[in-house]
């Protein structure tokens, strides 16, 4: 019987854990897919785009939005589990029993490094193949309509170039009051200003931006001059060769989130450039390090929710719930922060990826130790309490006697 209390304390806390790991990682998936469900509605409603394809779009969304909802669900699962059991106090039944903080830990320990390695492939293969199939159906989308990505009298990004309109119309793809600024070789930008602009279907399948009645503005900053070009009786005729609406695998462009991470390596490595002094080199080797630290999360938040959920006597799984959304908001903000840094040059990039996990790994293991720690010195004081009061209870019979 002894052999099988072991099987039987995993197997328990496990039951607590599955389900609080669905609940969350579906709470989590339906909560960062709400916004782009509205989008998706407006893409086929208000924006006439082929609902096949923004379907299709969709679905290859859901394994981008996976990826990083499991080490929340990972988390909340950790601390629910635990303070469920904490606040019936079975973890006090468990302890007086003999078993040790490190016995109880274990099966939430062993899950969160499991569903680590479930990721890690899960990045490896289906997250890069989604990726990948998602940036080129959206590619078709901007082939077919380009005015779909664009808001009135807001900033869009595409490519390499930044536009604003002031007015769409989109049954006729016709645009009012545009700019659009463009960074060019020389180091200076390109702006342009019209009053109109119609888009032109090329016969590769990409689309140009004829604008009419405009100015167009450009500085050189290793010249220092300034000059523009009044078309204001003509048109000027932008290619949107180099953005989003040329996409090839043939380009020399590292994206990495189409890459996994033999083939990442393999591109940076190509390119001698240290990140220190090219930024997108910088940004790729974060991308690299966090196809590996962003799965490791996973056990990360198993360390360190395990002794939080234990500490939470009497607050069940309400605020077990709130305590797993501030560790995560506190994680959140270290690891953005170390990319920061990263991306600035400051630090290394692994060490401003992988500092946050560290980080809360250290936590977690001192908090896991002071746990075990107090629990046996208070053992030790309640059988000291114990042996003081028998011996009171001696002494007081010898005088009465």
């Amino acid at each position: 019987m002894e052999a099988l209390a072991p099987r039987i304390i995993t197997r328990y806390i496990i039951r607590e854990q599955v389900p609080a790991l669905v609940i969350g990682l579906l709470f989590f998936t339906f909560i960062m897919m709400l916004n782009r469900i509205f989008t998706i509605a407006d893409l086929i409603i208000n924006r006439r785009v082929d609902g096949w394809l923004v379907f299709k779009l969709f679905l290859y969304m859901l394994p981008i939005t996976i990826s990083f909802t499991v080490p929340m669900s990972v988390l909340i699962s950790a601390v629910m589990a635990l303070s469920r059991l904490s606040a019936d106090s079975e973890i006090t039944a468990l302890r007086a029993c003999g078993v040790s903080v490190y016995r109880i830990i274990k099966p939430v320990l062993v899950s969160g490094f499991v569903v680590f390695l479930m990721v890690l492939a899960f990045n490896e293969t289906l997250f890069v193949y989604s990726n990948r199939t998602y940036n080129q159906l959206f590619v078709q989308i901007l082939r077919s309509s380009p005015t779909s990505v664009l808001e009135p009298k807001m900033f869009t990004t595409v490519g390499d170039k930044t536009i604003w309109v002031g007015q769409i119309e989109r049954e006729v793809e016709r645009l009012g009051d545009i700019m659009i600024y463009n960074r060019n070789p020389a180091g200076g930008w390109d702006i342009i200003r019209a009053q109109e602009g119609l888009w032109k279907q090329n016969a590769d399948g990409s689309k140009s931006l004829i604008m009419y009645r405009g100015k167009i503005f450009s500085s050189d900053f290793d010249k220092a001059t300034f000059s523009y070009l009044d078309f204001s009786n003509g048109s000027a005729e932008v290619l949107m060769t180099e953005s989003k609406i040329d996409y090839t695998e043939d380009r020399d462009v590292i994206n990495p989130h189409e890459h996994d991470s033999a083939g990442l390596l393999a591109r940076l490595r190509a390119h001698p450039k240290s990140y220190r002094n090219d930024r997108n080199v910088a940004l790729n080797w974060i991308e690299f390090f966090k196809k590996h630290a962003v799965p490791f999360s996973c056990f990360v938040f198993s360390v360190i929710g395990a002794p939080i959920g234990i500490f939470s006597t009497r607050s069940g799984r309400g605020v077990g719930f709130g305590v797993s959304i501030f560790i995560f908001f506190a994680y959140y903000v270290f690891f953005v922060g170390g990319q920061s840094m990263a991306v600035r040059g400051d630090v290394h990039p692994a060490l401003g990826v992988w500092f946050t996990n560290f980080l809360f790994m250290l936590i977690g293991v001192l908090l896991i130790v002071f746990k075990e720690r107090l629990d046996t010195a208070n053992i030790d004081i309640h059988a000291l309490a114990g042996r003081w009061q028998a011996l009171v209870g001696r002494f007081r019979k010898r005088r009465e006697t």
